[in-house]
């Protein structure tokens, strides 16, 4: 079917294309709005339920009636198939990887799994054939280990001894050979002691990851739910501008539209920088997922070597930000703003009062176009249309002052 052929290749997509808007989240019952944009369908109805316009969270397309919501079926199998994709993706990455199976190598026919390694005979033997390691003397010398398949890895290059000895003045791992040559009176230890040293020294890097791990699931839940309030917030504030213009005279509802556009751009403007954050936040969360199942594996290794050797690539704690002071906000305080038109109202109310009482006012009256300072009577205001526009550029730079302020 349609559905399945392109859920076999949802691997292939990006979470941004699952992704709710709203919760940042791959879709949960998703649901599409009248414009052809989908949320999740909790997260749509939470989001028209505290706000005071049904319109779309993403284009602001304001609907007259609320849509009826219901379950996009198609979107709902791809983001279902996503999500498996990614569980299955997450479950491979978290197993521990096997050890490929070696072969015992003197078995002729039927070539059993071998159970030990002898980097003296440099040879891997099966349960039986390791019989006369088990029983002769001389061979019960030999050093055995868990069974690999890069033998020589573990034999000194130069010596053609095993690798026995780790050196900590110059961090390598040497033969018995070389602690009589080049490695003479250098600070030599068992592979095995040092092993031990260095997954203590692991232990404390892996605790240092972990907390910073807990304090990024940290950080990324502040930060959502700093969106959120601040989503509330402004919903609450755009009603209160819109009831603040709505007395006031076309220029001033041209001067709300403006405020209100800087609002919306100051909140996408939070929401895209929460994002980048959270982005960020979950990449080094990857990151220290991944690292940490590093250290878990190489703690639970027997292979001595192959330990000493990546340790000094994963004992430092890797490089990550400091989150502690991240703050997220879009709120703009109307608050002083409301006073000061509040005054300016009923200072204009009351000049106004005057006018019908008296029939005239004096306004002190200052422009640009008139390089003097003067009173001028309301009569000559109505009288000169010269007079009516510095009245008017008068009136606007009070507001505009006031708007630009905050």
């Amino acid at each position: 079917s349609p559905v399945s052929a392109m859920a076999s290749s949802s691997s292939a997509l990006c979470e941004d294309q699952f992704q709710c808007a709203i919760c940042l989240d791959v879709f949960t019952d998703p649901v599409s709005t009248p414009c052809g944009h989908n949320f999740c369908m909790i997260c749509l109805k939470e989001y028209w339920d505290s706000s005071p316009h049904c319109q779309c969270p993403v284009c602001k397309e304001k609907f007259s009636n609320r849509p009826d919501l219901r379950v996009n079926t198609f979107i709902s199998a791809l983001a279902a198939s996503f999500k498996k994709s990614v569980q299955l993706k997450s479950s491979r990455a978290a197993e521990k990887p096997t050890r490929s199976q070696v072969l015992c190598e003197v078995c002729y026919e039927k070539q059993c799994e071998a159970v030990k390694s002898c980097l003296i005979c440099m040879a891997s033997y099966c349960k039986t054939h390791l019989e006369p390691h088990e029983r002769v003397s001389s061979l019960k010398k030999h050093k055995l280990m868990e069974p690999v398949e890069n033998l020589e890895d573990y034999i000194c290059q130069k010596h053609e001894r095993p690798l026995e000895l780790f050196c900590r003045d110059d961090q390598t791992c040497v033969c018995q050979f070389c602690t009589e040559t080049d490695h003479k009176s250098h600070n030599t230890v068992p592979l095995e002691e040092e092993s031990v040293e260095k997954k203590n020294e692991l232990v404390k890097t892996q605790a240092e990851v972990q907390q910073k791990i807990q304090e990024r699931l940290k950080n990324i839940g502040e930060i959502k739910h700093s969106v959120e309030v601040n989503k509330k917030n402004l919903e609450k504030e755009k009603a209160d501008v819109v009831k603040m213009f709505s007395a006031l005279i076309r220029c001033i509802r041209r001067s709300q539209a403006e405020l209100l556009k800087v609002m919306e751009k100051k909140q996408k403007a939070a929401e895209m920088q929460a994002e980048d954050f959270i982005k960020d936040l979950e990449q080094e969360l990857s990151d220290l997922k991944r690292r940490n199942t590093d250290l878990e594996q190489l703690l639970h290794t027997e292979d001595h070597l192959h330990l000493l050797q990546i340790y000094p690539s994963l004992c430092s704690s890797p490089h990550t930000q400091d989150w502690t002071s991240i703050t997220i906000t879009s709120h703009l305080s109307v608050e002083t703003l409301r006073r000061a038109l509040a005054q300016l109202q009923e200072t204009l109310s009351l000049e106004m009062k005057k006018i019908k009482e008296t029939g005239q006012c004096l306004l002190w009256v200052y422009s640009e176009k008139i390089h003097s300072n003067k009173y001028l009577h309301l009569g000559e205001i109505n009288k000169d249309p010269e007079n009516r526009n510095v009245f008017f550029y008068k009136s606007m730079f009070v507001f505009l002052f006031i708007v630009t302020v905050f």
